[in-house]
């Protein structure tokens, strides 16, 4: 069986293990560690902790490189009985060749195939057993399934190959384990577990520390944030990993309709936790339980955060026994809730960075059949504002993407085909799974790009500078100090193509884009606008790198010289409030346009607020003749139509009026052919009966367009 002697074997620290190495029995050492044992990659290995278990050895990556650390996941220290930190020693394993596998299944499958037991073969070959030993395997679309194994021939370590016979016994309802969710299960938030990690093992495995220190353990934890970012998830895999009684409470299931049930629900769940202690009890959706008690009417709410609060201030009479709560709106807690002694710590669970986004990406696509095409890396560069949860369901949507196409060509007998999820399958996937930080504000985004907006190349230029160097070259940007505007004003007359063009621009720079015109923000009851204010920017900030768009800016915030009512005073001085709370923040611009800009506060264009004011001028000749061919295109035009001649009488007009040219020129042709009874071409003569009835809305001004606002934008800058 490979019993260790003091020769061959060596102790190690044990550490995480890798992403990609979860579920598939894979240790990691260090090369010279190997070398030390005699094992080359892909061998056969015992640890033993508590237990013994059989594992393959794999060489770990350079940054590990001299430490005396092995690394391995959840389940690998579940079998070894060890947690994070302690020590396991690692030995060669003399292996054999499995013959015959029996393994129990830990969940109550209601049938069984001969389909099923070849596929848990595929998944488990080259995996070293040992009798014992408890298997999470994954099949690709279906659920997590875990297994014991019963029984292997020959016995002691043994590696499963083509050959072996896998055999299914009766489900072992019996042995089911607190939960298979491990640390290598969360993705992106390696700080926030760590800091998680200390809070509760510390007091629970080393209580005698405090009392020397001559201080308290903390006794409560907050996680706060987003909705799926993995709060819960988090608890799940502190319920998988601790030693200590797991106690988890979702928030409803307190609340009862009779007198003093919900407080005696609440009593029972601490009880049994001082009976079981150590104990962890996990408060989810706590927000449900101890909400603010000056903004509810029912009594009975205000008698479970009071009882909440007694039973958490007596915790030091109750031993070892820490309480995690769990929100997305932290601000509706009560408040007595958020002091020392009861919730010691607060830790946001913030949407992933890019490197967390990866992280994600590859823990819920481990198990899929991925293409050699599929670039987990751009697409996490891609996802701004994605929380785990939106990024699981982003590979579910790509693999049913695959499904689809597979069941729709039909070319199959009784069981599907080898297939492969492509990166055209997450693409299309995009365009289903939206950001959940954004859904409540998310707005469509017109299918436009840069190129067909017509003119304007010097302010397209600036702009794409602006708002994508920050995220494409941070590098070069702080070298030179360059930080991303807080607020871009676009000015013109009306028709330049501001609006088209802001959301051409959230649309290039493939970030968050949050669209709101000004005056739908407008509330007559007090306070509202001004709370709505304030949420769109709380979301922008969460989804960062994200663009947060204003249309028709001067119908919100009027300059308050102008004697204006209270509400846009207030609404100016909450404007002003988010901006310099912007400086906390990176990666969150404002981006809004006016075609009056007279009309704005002044205390707006200071710097650290709309720091870029971008004029747009009505377009230049060689501008109209381009947004003339972009407004044609599709449309049966005669060959000899002169483009560069109708740029010339069209002068003063703006974009919108072109546009409004190309379809009256469309509407004549259309009513032409239905009365001759054939197709009509658009030609010279349709377009110059429209110029005769169309004059620009612009009067000229010595030969050029009149601006608007010119005084008062001049004296801004």
């Amino acid at each position: 069986m490979g019993l260790l002697t003091e020769e061959n074997q060596i102790e190690l620290t044990v550490k995480e293990g890798l992403v990609e190495d979860a579920r598939k029995g894979v240790v990691r050492l260090n090369k010279g560690h190997m070398d030390l044992l005699g094992l080359n990659s892909g061998d056969a290995a015992l640890l033993k902790g508590k237990k013994a278990t059989a594992v393959k050895v794999l060489a770990a990556y350079g940054d590990v490189y001299g430490e005396q650390i092995i690394q391995m996941d959840g389940m690998l220290r579940r079998n070894a009985g060890v947690s994070l930190n302690e020590k396991v020693t690692v030995s060669k394993a003399e292996s054999k060749k499995a013959k015959k596998v029996v393994l129990a299944p830990l969940e109550n499958f209601s049938e069984w195939r001969q389909e099923d037991e070849q596929e848990i073969l595929k998944v488990l070959k080259g995996v070293p057993l040992l009798i014992d030993d408890e298997l999470s395997l994954v099949f690709f679309g279906q659920q997590e399934k875990g297994f014991r194994v019963l029984g292997t021939a020959p016995g002691g370590p043994v590696v499963v190959t083509a050959e072996t016979e896998i055999h299914i016994s009766v489900p072992e309802i019996s042995g089911v384990s607190k939960g298979r969710i491990t640390y290598e299960d969360i993705g992106g938030l390696n700080r926030q577990v760590q800091k998680i990690r200390e809070i509760l093992e510390l007091p629970l495995k080393f209580p005698e520390v405090f009392r020397k220190l001559g201080i308290e353990a903390p006794k409560g934890m907050l996680l706060y944030g987003a909705p799926g970012t993995g709060k819960t998830l988090i608890a799940r895999a502190v319920a998988a990993e601790t030693k200590a009684h797991f106690i988890h409470v979702n928030g409803p299931e307190i609340m009862h309709k009779f007198y003093g049930e919900s407080e005696a629900k609440l009593r029972e769940v601490f009880t049994e936790a001082k009976r079981h202690a150590p104990s962890i009890i996990f408060l989810d959706e706590l927000d449900a339980v101890a909400p603010k008690r000056s903004d509810v009417h029912g009594e009975v709410e205000k008698r479970v955060v009071a009882q909440l609060l007694a039973l958490m201030d007596g915790l030091e009479n109750r031993g070892q026994v820490i309480v995690i709560g769990a929100t997305n709106i932290p601000g509706a807690l009560d408040t007595a809730l958020r002091r020392p002694g009861r919730f010691d710590r607060e830790i946001a669970i913030l949407p992933p960075d890019k490197e967390g986004r990866l992280q994600i990406l590859k823990i819920h696509t481990r198990s899929m059949p991925l293409a050699a095409d599929v670039d987990l890396v751009h697409l996490a560069q891609i996802t701004y504002g994605y929380v785990g949860a939106d990024l699981a369901a982003l590979a579910k949507e790509a693999g049913m993407t695959a499904l689809r196409k597979v069941l729709a060509a039909g070319d199959y007998d009784r069981a599907l085909p080898v297939f492969e999820v492509t990166m055209d399958d997450f693409n299309a996937a995009l365009r289903e799974v939206e950001p959940s930080a954004t859904r409540e504000f998310y707005s469509e985004i017109p299918d436009i790009s840069l190129d067909q907006v017509g003119g304007l190349a010097e302010i397209k230029e600036k702009l794409k500078l602006l708002l994508e160097l920050p995220l494409h070259n941070p590098e070069l940007c702080q070298e030179y100090h360059f930080t991303p505007p807080r607020g871009i004003l676009l000015t013109g007359a009306s028709g330049t193509g501001k609006t088209l063009l802001a959301r051409a621009m959230g649309r290039a720079t493939k970030i968050n884009f949050i669209s709101v015109n000004g005056p739908t923000l407008l509330s007559r009851r007090l306070g509202e606008a001004e709370k709505a204010l304030h949420d769109l920017f709380v979301k922008a900030r969460q989804t960062a790198p994200c663009i947060l768009f204003f249309d028709e800016l001067d119908g919100l915030v009027r300059s308050r010289a102008e004697g204006n009512n209270g509400l846009s005073e207030r609404l100016i001085s909450q404007l002003v409030l988010e901006f310099d709370g912007l400086d906390q923040v990176e990666g969150v611009t404002v981006l809004a346009a006016s075609n009056r800009p007279e009309l704005l506060d002044p205390v707006l264009f200071r710097a650290g607020r709309f720091e870029y004011i971008l004029d747009l001028p009505l377009p230049k000749g060689n501008e109209r003749e381009e947004i003339l061919k972009i407004h044609t295109t599709g449309l049966p035009l005669e060959p000899d139509l002169d483009f560069k001649e109708l740029a010339q009488r069209t002068k003063g007009m703006s974009g919108a009026e072109l546009a409004t040219l190309c379809h009256k020129a469309s509407f004549i042709a259309l009513r032409q052919s239905m009365g001759q009874g054939t197709r009509v071409k658009i030609n010279q003569l349709i377009f110059n009966q429209v110029l005769t009835e169309t004059s620009p809305q612009g009067e000229l001004e010595g030969g050029e367009p009149k601006k608007i606002g010119r005084k008062t934008l001049e004296a801004l800058r």
